[in-house]
């Protein structure tokens, strides 16, 4: 009989999902579901919400999030500010509320054999969390408390730092089992948590290849086209404020194709060679990696595989990137994509983009070594194999 996990998040999936974490929450728990029987509870805030039954062995209930009154905000000392760090520090509190979230995951837990948290966000509702016996997973997206020490740039917010460490530390202390993303996030949960080694695994971000991709020709005889994309995440803003003020103007050659949230803040911009599209579904999505001649990531912080990597060099792109943009990948520059840090990208982008020999033959190579290694499928299946193995070796 098939195992019952319990995942809690604090954002929902969205199909068919778009952004980093929505494409690893939804495609993962989708091919763990072949070995268990999966069931997310997620947080969604102006979105749909109610139970969605995506398979017999995979559901997902999606409650609204409910806010904090002002008078909470005050005595927790919480900004009213709507801001990304604001919004997760509310999302702590919450979770020591009586929340009707609460009460879903009271329910859902008498009928779970392994809890499954994705971040250390929730943590407050898990009350039983050292107390039982049920096995308990902290499947990690980054290692959030260095990560909100990098990119938290509200000064209040990060009076916050030291409760996000205090509950993240917890949680990788109660967890039988954490998944990181990267073997530099496994260290990093190491050295700062003193966690056993052997019981810290990887579980990197995934893809579902997109070999067919490249096969869609261009609508029109456009110039050379180098695509961004990204949500509306700190890193994503700051790679492209740096394409439309220090690349744009120095590659005039280059058409710009800047998808996602992360325009936001730019949406006015007027630029002749930066087109910002904005938020864009999932045909749109493919079109436009379908036409593009290149990918640019010039990001230069966050945390775990960068996801838009991934999809970028499965969909056969050849790819410029900051070291940071490949982490975790163990990519060769010059074999699977081309190796540029900020003060020399423009440099790179004029030398290479038209040498389609080098381009092609590094795109090829990249798509062939994502697809063999990175596989949703094949991701689920290690994890899998983890949990039966911590269960068989603890009875």
């Amino acid at each position: 009989m098939m195992k019952n996990i319990l995942v809690i998040n604090h954002f929902p999936t969205v199909i068919p999902p778009t952004s980093g974490g929505t494409l690893r929450y939804y495609h993962l728990y989708k091919e763990l579901s072949r070995y268990y029987n999966i069931t997310l509870l997620s947080q969604t805030l102006g979105h749909k919400t109610g139970f969605f039954l995506y398979s017999p062995t995979f559901r997902e209930y999606k409650v609204e999030k409910e806010l904090l009154s002002n008078e909470q905000r005050d005595d927790f000392q919480i900004s009213n500010e709507n801001s990304y760090e604001f919004t997760l520090i509310e999302y702590m509190k919450l979770s020591y509320q009586n929340t009707v979230y609460k009460k879903y995951f009271n329910d859902l837990y008498n009928t779970s054999d392994i809890i499954i948290h994705e971040s250390p966000f929730l943590l407050g509702y898990d009350q039983y969390l050292g107390i039982d016996s049920k096995m308990r997973i902290y499947n990690s997206h980054n290692h959030e408390y260095v990560l909100a020490k990098q990119i938290w740039t509200n000064e209040k917010a990060k009076n916050f730092l030291p409760i996000l460490y205090a509950e993240e530390k917890k949680l990788v202390e109660g967890a039988d089992l954490v998944f990181t993303t990267s073997e530099n996030e496994r260290e990093s949960f190491i050295d700062i948590y003193h966690k056993n080694p052997n019981q810290i695994k990887l579980a990197p971000n995934g893809i579902l290849p997109y070999t067919w991709i490249k096969k869609i020709s261009k609508t029109t005889n456009k110039g050379t086209q180098a695509m961004f994309i990204g949500s509306e995440y700190q890193p994503n803003i700051e790679a492209v404020e740096f394409i439309i003020h220090r690349l744009a103007d120095k590659c005039p050659d280059l058409d710009f194709i800047i998808a996602g949230g992360c325009c936001n803040p730019f949406i006015k911009l007027r630029k002749t060679n930066v087109k910002l599209l904005g938020r864009v579904h999932h045909k749109q999505k493919l079109r436009i990696f379908a036409e593009a001649d290149m990918a640019i990531n010039p990001i230069m912080s966050g945390a775990g595989v960068n996801l838009k990597t991934l999809e970028f060099l499965s969909a056969g792109i050849p790819l410029f990137s900051t070291e940071y943009g490949v982490r975790g990948l163990h990519l060769i520059d010059h074999h699977h994509y081309i190796h540029a840090e900020r003060e020399n990208f423009a440099v790179k982008l004029n030398d290479y983009y038209q040498k389609e020999t080098l381009l092609k033959e590094v795109s090829s190579n990249s798509q062939k070594y994502i697809n063999d290694n990175y596989t949703w499928s094949k991701i689920a299946k290690g994890i899998h194999e983890e949990i039966e193995g911590f269960k068989t070796s603890n009875l």
